[in-house]
């Protein structure tokens, strides 16, 4: 059988022997015959891609209309130029993260046993270590499973959106199939329009994802949930993804039960009896049933996981609201913090301090915000410097990590603890723990990762030294920082100051350059159930004592100034600032 294929610069014969002249002989012959039978076997409108014309820099303005105007034409050649840049930018980007790929294998088995690759992925693109997974699995596999169209990519013919929408679409097919796809989207005009190219793209992944043996295509499909930011503040997404099949029948429970109720709710108020499922009155007072959006909301989040006798273990940590003191006050508008993570607008955090009749008190640096340190000596962390660590580092404490501390962490010695050997190891103490995400725990245990904490200074926020993988890449992160307390104390120290001078204490004052060391207090909400304070409280400083006259009154307090220098006060005022 004849084979047509598009027409060939004598460029493209050039490229075609760079790219083979370190493949064997017999390797290349082999390859290129794979791929002319995989071609002949392509319906006609997916293997004799050509186009009608060539689509070139010189040609850009007569293509764009704009060849009578000569800066509308060099800004067009400059897009052009521009776009060939990140084409090379970004081949370049993928090859030098697939060099960091030191696994001998499949990219998709690696991901689970060793995260030292992503991490020092992250710490070179400066990303989150999530968005460094996937983009170091895209370039595992341009560099391995799409060498041709790579190759495309590096000479500026390929666009990068071309490419990185050949990517994404082709995650559901296997290595072979993306080694076949690569193989016949480098036989393709580059010239062709985009839309005809993403048309192709999608019939070609389809057909090869046909050619696949999948005995059960419903196993393979995904099945997940996922906990996402909400589109307005203070609020979260839970995202479940799976077969419609599955999705539809638990939506249709969860309807189902949920109008019942509404039904319920319904005649309750028509005939004067207990309304079911209204724990917070809300029908009772406004005399209508929920919405069913509501009802579904409230049955999901009463529901019982059936985990077949698997025994969860209790919660080490309570779920924390940290507000500023003067939020709950309505003297500051600061946000609250979900967890150290999600901040929470000042409306919903003066809400929930209402609604709790426990509140946990934390002291931080009034200078830094850095949480103060608790002392401990025992081998078993207790239970005040595990809540302290959760605040220090409300993630995994492994640089780039964002797995929440609250949820599946491990407390770990930044030097290890030597057990029955007194004297010898690091102390169990908050300035030698820290708390890692099991995976990255199990990477320092193999000495993937080592960290060092550095000495800490007075008041400051602490260090830690992290060194990541066999090849010495270091780098140094802060422990989490209160950054309302810093505000907070600007807040007071300008109130006091306008004390001083005899104004109304909630009157606008400049504040002083360097607030008084002090303690500054945090208020940590957490559910109605009476426990200890987890750390020790220390009352502020209070305002100065005031006289008294001999007939009981107390005077307006006068602060005793020295002279006035000749140059005045200044923006401050008079001492103590």
């Amino acid at each position: 059988m004849s084979i047509t294929q598009p027409e060939r610069s004598p460029g493209d014969e050039v490229a075609d022997g760079a790219r083979d002249a370190g493949r064997p002989e017999a390797a290349v012959g082999a390859f290129d015959q794979a791929a002319d039978a995989l071609i002949a076997s392509l319906p006609a409108r997916l293997r004799r891609v050509t186009a009608r014309q060539a689509r070139t820099r010189d040609a850009l303005p007569d293509l764009g209309g704009c060849a009578d105007d000569p800066a509308l034409s060099e800004a067009a050649q400059r897009v052009w130029d521009a776009e060939r840049a990140t084409a090379l930018a970004l081949a370049a980007q993928y090859r030098a993260l697939a060099a960091l790929h030191e696994f001998e294998g499949e990219y998709e088995d690696a991901c689970e046993l060793d995260e030292v690759e992503t991490l020092r992925a992250a710490l070179g693109l400066r990303v989150t270590r999530s968005a460094a997974s996937w983009r170091l699995r895209d370039a595992y596999q341009a560099v391995n499973h799409f060498p041709r169209t790579l190759e495309n990519l590096e000479s500026g013919s390929m666009p990068s959106a071309w490419f990185q929408k050949m990517l994404k679409t082709s995650q559901k097919l296997s290595e072979s199939s993306r080694r076949d796809l690569d193989a016949v989207i480098s036989t393709w005009s580059t010239d062709i329009s985009p839309e005809r190219f993403f048309t192709l793209l999608r019939a070609l992944i389809e057909h090869l994802a046909e050619r696949e043996s999948r005995p059960d295509p419903v196993v393979a499909l995904e099945r997940t949930v996922e906990l996402l930011p909400g589109a307005e503040a203070g609020t979260g997404t839970l995202r479940i993804t799976g077969p419609i099949p599955e999705i539809l029948a638990r939506w249709k429970s969860v309807d189902e039960s949920a109008r019942a109720v509404q039904a319920a709710q319904r005649a309750a108020l028509r005939d004067g009896t207990p309304i079911p499922h209204d724990p917070d009155g809300v029908v009772l007072e406004t005399g209508r049933a929920l919405p069913l959006t509501r009802l579904r909301y409230a049955l999901i989040g009463t529901a019982e996981l059936d985990v077949d006798g698997v025994a969860v273990p209790a919660e080490r940590f309570r779920l924390n609201v940290t507000v500023p003191v003067l939020t709950p006050l309505g003297a500051s508008d600061q946000p609250g913090m979900l967890d150290g993570v999600t901040p929470l607008p000042p409306s919903m955090a003066r809400s929930l301090a209402g609604s709790c009749t426990v509140w946990h008190r934390v002291l931080t640096s009034a200078s830094s915000g850095a949480f103060l340190p608790l002392p401990a000596d025992r081998v078993i962390p207790t239970p005040a410097m595990l809540e302290h660590l959760r605040l220090r580092n409300g993630q995994c404490a492994v640089p780039g990590c964002t797995r929440p501390t609250s949820w599946a962490s491990e407390c770990d010695h930044i030097e290890e603890c030597l057990r029955g050997t007194p004297g010898e190891g690091g102390t169990t103490e908050v300035e030698n723990l820290h708390l890692l995400c099991w995976q990255h725990h199990l990477d320092k245990t193999n000495g993937l990762l080592d960290p060092t904490r550095l000495p800490a200074q007075a008041g400051k926020p602490g260090r830690t030294r992290w060194t990541v993988g066999h090849h010495g890449d270091a780098v140094t992160v802060l422990d989490d920082l209160d950054h309302a307390s810093l505000e907070m104390v600007e807040l007071l120290t300008a109130a006091w100051t306008g004390f001083l001078r005899g104004a109304h204490a909630g009157s606008p004052a400049t504040s002083p350059n360097s607030p008084p060391e002090h303690p500054t207090d945090r208020r940590v909400l957490t559910t109605p159930v009476v426990e200890e304070p987890t750390m020790q409280t220390q009352a502020p400083p209070g305002p100065p004592p005031t006289a008294t006259t001999s007939h009981g009154e107390t005077p307006t307090p006068r602060a005793q100034l020295p002279e006035p220098p000749p140059e005045g006060w200044g923006d401050h005022g008079p001492p103590p600032f």
